[in-house]
């Protein structure tokens, strides 16, 4: 968000900084956005856009031997612009979340179409397109690219987070969530492919420019967002900085929708946990707490920790977390009980899919991890490996939230009830005695359902 701030502001000016090379930052290797590439001399050349974000927004360290530096004052404001942005909008609850949302999620879709029309046009952009759908289908048998969909997946829906169960649970008890779940799960793909060719457009042109092929121009990450991207805007014909803006401005609303609904998780466990406190004021702690934290991704060394914690703080536990909760739910809550529950509060039967699914996930999920530990591909920094001592903190980063697991597990065990081992391990996988709907009205007809199937069996 604090990168995307700051280009947002810079795309105010009159000339776009990053589509020329300026001395105070560039090198005798950088090009202009005017420059005429060839294959043989684009190899030793860098384009201005990535010098700029190297150089001079970053102050990239390529070497962290000797620590990260210190956080640059104009990414520090444009971290605490963003975080204020985030605490504006969660600071009077899930209603002003409501309100916010309606912007964030429908106008990404306006500068999507927007550039895809004008990516279009540009010179390249069907090569990029046809690139994008022509399926390479001998990488379907690489584990390495379902990691990689699987890890899009959960982010991208948010799965396993905790996101859509604090969402769901402001939801009236008859919502129709079945419903719900298929207009997401299409939505999301439709919104991917959209992207997907708005992005590719966008790449052919820039193969087209470089005069070469597209795989050389394909970036991951913020070397997407912040290098493939600005170059492209820069060489519009029509009011780069319009584009530029409007691209930038897309970014932020997105990164407030997705930051919004992850703060909000942690805010509704705190409060839930300590209802008379102050929500106002747990949600100023909640976003000054992560804004500090943030302060080390602004520093000179802030990508190489960055990308310590995007892997081991984020794709690689995600998979763990959710073959947990999918078994918890599948085999110690049980499937017949989840099922029982969705014909009662939706009145649907849930068909062969779902039972296969909630079964088959699991599985995969533990197959592909597996796969991935065995042939292991720890994270690089443009094409550089980290310290030993940076893996070696993000194994104790993985196993730190990996083990809240266990530790939650050995402290309901040593408050549970019962006299030996085995009976308060029985206990905790056992319903409590309040368990159910929370209205009565609800309790009794869904207690009413439960003696008509015990009577049947």
């Amino acid at each position: 968000m604090g990168l995307t701030v700051f280009y947002l502001i810079v795309s105010f000016s009159e000339v776009l900084p990053w589509s020329v090379c300026d001395e105070a930052w560039a090198d005798e290797n950088c090009v202009d956005a005017s420059f005429n590439y060839t294959s043989n001399s684009s190899a030793s050349y860098q384009s201005s856009s990535e010098q700029y974000y190297f150089n001079f927004v970053l102050h990239f360290k390529a070497d962290i031997s000797d620590g990260i530096g210190l956080p640059d004052w104009r990414m520090t404001l444009c971290l605490l612009f963003s975080w204020s942005v985030i605490f504006l909008s969660l600071g009077w609850g899930v209603k002003s979340i409501g309100k916010v949302v309606y912007f964030t999620a429908l106008f990404p879709y306006v500068v999507l179409v927007t550039l895809l029309v004008r990516g279009a046009m540009l010179p390249g952009a069907t090569t990029g397109m046809l690139y994008y759908i022509f399926p390479q289908w001998r990488r379907l048998l690489d584990p390495g690219v379902w990691y990689a969909a699987v890890t899009q997946a959960f982010f991208s829906l948010s799965t396993g987070f905790g996101v859509i169960c604090h969402l769901a649970s402001y939801n009236n008890f008859f919502h129709d969530v079945y419903r719900d779940a298929w207009i997401i799960s299409m939505a999301d793909t439709l919104t991917s492919l959209l992207a997907g060719f708005t992005i590719f457009s966008i790449l052919g042109n820039l193969a087209f420019q470089l005069d070469t092929n597209i795989e050389h121009v394909v970036r991951s990450g913020s070397g997407l967002a912040f290098v493939s991207y600005p170059e492209v805007l820069a060489k519009f014909e029509w009011v780069p900085q319009l584009f530029s803006v409007l691209f930038f401005l897309m970014m932020f609303t997105l990164c407030v929708g997705s930051i919004q609904n992850l703060t909000g998780s942690i805010i509704t466990i705190i409060t839930d946990q300590y209802p008379a406190k102050s929500k106002f004021a747990i949600t100023f702690g909640i976003c000054a707490a992560n804004f500090l934290f943030s302060l080390t991704y602004a520093t000179p060394g802030g990508q190489w920790i960055f990308t310590l914690v995007d892997y081991f703080g984020g794709s690689f536990i995600i998979f763990i977390l959710a073959i947990f909760e999918t078994v918890a739910i599948t085999v110690v809550y049980g499937l017949k009980n989840v099922l029982r529950d969705v014909k009662f509060m939706l009145n649907k039967d849930l068909g062969i899919y779902w039972r296969f699914s909630w079964y088959f996930c699991p599985v995969a999920l533990l197959a592909i991890l597996i796969y991935n530990m065995l042939y292991l591909c720890l994270p690089t920094l443009e094409g550089k490996p980290l310290p030993e001592a940076a893996y070696a903190c993000g194994w104790t980063l993985a196993a730190v939230a990996i083990s809240m697991v266990p530790v939650c597990l050995i402290t309901t065990l040593y408050q549970a009830k019962g006299e030996t081992f085995i009976e308060r391990l029985r206990s905790i996988f056992r319903p409590a005695e309040n368990w159910g709907p929370r209205k009565e009205v609800h309790r009794r007809e869904w207690e009413k359902l439960q003696c008509e199937e015990k009577q049947r069996k």
